[in-house]
This record gives C-alpha cells, structure tokens and sequence, in this order.
C-alpha cells in the first residue's frame, strides 16, 4: 500500500501559527491524511558568543518546543478528533527544517508571520521562504481578521494563463474543490498590464476576439475535469485585467485560491512570479502556491 503523505504544518506557538494549525488539521481530515506538526528551536547567535553552550540550555529549548506542540496537538484535535497527529521538534533553524520535511509533504502549511513577525509585515520571512522554495505546494494561511479563523466555506479560486505551471494548479484546485465540496471559480485574465493603460480599449478589443481566445485558454486548460467530476460545478471567468487585480477581485469570499509558482510571463530562474507574490500578500483567505 502507498505511504499517505502528511500534511505538515510549522508552528512557533505564535496567534498566526495557531490558525495555520487548525487550518492544516481541516485539510488533512479532509484528505484522509496525517498531520505532522513541526517547531523548530535553535540557539542565538550573536557576534562574540562562544560555541559552548550547557546542556541546560539546548533541553530548556527542547522543553519549550514540546510545550509548543502539546498545545498544537490539542488544537488539531479540537478540529478533527480522530485525526492521527504527529510532532516534532527540530534543533535547527525553522526555514531549513520545513524546507527538508517538505521533501516528503503531501502540503506544507505557515501562517503569515510568527513571534517575530511585525504587525505591518504582509507575509514573514518564514512563510516567504517556504513559499519559495519548498519541494510540495505551500499554503501560507490568512483570514480577514488575525484573530478569527481562516474561512473553510465559500469556493476555491485558481488562476489559469495557459502555462504548465498553471495546469498542475489547475488540477490541485480540482482536488481542493471536490474535496470540499465547494465551487472552483477559475479566472483567466488575458493581459498582463492595468486595464486604465489601453487607450482606447475598442481599439484593443478590435484587434480579435480575445474573450473566446481566454475562453479557449480556459476550456483548454479544464478539459476533462467536468466528466471525471461530475458533482463539481466550475464557473469559467474571463478578465479583461490584470491576473493578479482579476484573482484578488474573486477571492473575495473564498477559502483558498490557487496560483502556480511562476505564470506565463516567468523567468525560469525565479521561485515566484509577480502575480503570486502579489495575491500571496494581498489576499484575505488562504492561497496555495503550486511548484513546477
């Protein structure tokens, strides 16, 4: 039988964390998945400092990161109660140690930003790295308020262009949509410059049809989930706009958008595109980021 793939989830015991974790034991209930919840605990480093720390001081931190994940767990089990928790804590840097599990992640999941994190900060330096880099998509956790939970109803939104990228955020909103039994609203928006810049807009609109080009891109990029999930209902947008301004706009109301990594305008050096790090900030539910 194959190994299901957990679903892992960073905590630092922080308000952001404790949403990402009730977010994440929702998502893995509803996958049939196990949760592993991580901290990760290291010592200061500061110019001067010797490399002799007492053995004290790494079991206090130890202690700490066991207490974090104690009241983790509990929090997972307040979602889901039968739900089969893991945890660990790690003696290394958070970043690292939740790019390394992200190897063998089904999804990672971090809030916005932890105990370090500003109040005017839009996403943590944690959160950012993760969504950059880790080998398995990334939900970074947000909701309208920090206080209140994340929304678990309303639909799933994908941004589609036409890209590889795109296709396999496509078919991982497909999962996310059926497994919640939620509407998917996939949005194509067909330029990639503000809608105030075309001057005339009849000119450009004149030039071919491009509401059945997007819808072409769409029908293309859609084929065959509508036969293989016949209970899922999927509304098609076409934009005359922005991708990011058109995904921010319908977002609005959901529980999670969708976006690959990089779109069709992305340098394959890059770990993120514009329109990602966009919605991935701006955005007032949580948004999956999909690698290639």
């Amino acid at each position: 039988m194959t190994e299901v793939k957990p679903v892992i989830v960073g905590t630092d015991g922080s308000d952001h964390a404790r949403l990402a974790v009730r977010w994440a034991a929702h998502h893995a209930h509803l996958h049939g998945a196990p949760l592993l919840i991580v901290t990760a605990v290291s010592a200061p480093v500061a110019y001067g400092m010797g490399g002799n720390l007492p053995q004290e001081f790494f079991t206090a931190l130890e202690e700490d990161g066991a207490r974090i994940l104690r009241e983790a767990t509990a929090e997972a089990h307040d979602v889901a109660s039968g739900l089969e928790v893991e945890s660990v804590v790690k003696l290394e840097a958070t970043g690292p140690a939740l790019l390394a599990l992200s190897e063998r992640g089904r999804t990672i999941v971090v809030g916005t930003r932890g105990l370090s994190g500003l109040a005017s900060a839009f996403m943590g330096s944690i959160s950012s790295l993760v969504a950059r880099h880790a080998a398995c998509p990334v939900v970074v956790v947000r909701s309208e308020d920090d206080q209140a939970p994340a929304p678990v109803s309303g639909p799933v939104v994908v941004g589609v262009d036409g890209s590889e990228n795109s296709a396999k955020a496509v078919a991982t909103a497909v999962r996310e949509a059926s497994a919640r039994g939620a509407t998917l609203v996939a949005v194509h928006a067909w330029s990639d410059v503000p809608l105030s810049t075309m001057d005339p807009i009849a000119q450009v609109r004149g030039l071919f049809d491009e509401a059945a080009v997007a819808d072409a891109v769409l029908s293309e990029q859609l084929a065959g989930y509508s036969d293989d999930n016949p209970d899922l209902n999927i509304e098609h947008v076409v934009v005359l706009d922005r991708p990011d301004t058109a995904i921010l706009d319908h977002a609005e109301g959901a529980q999670l958008v969708v976006v690959g990594s990089r779109g069709r305008g992305g340098f394959a050096g890059l770990m993120l595109g514009s329109t990602s790090i966009k919605v991935l900030r701006s955005a007032r539910c949580p948004v999956m980021v999909v690698h290639s």
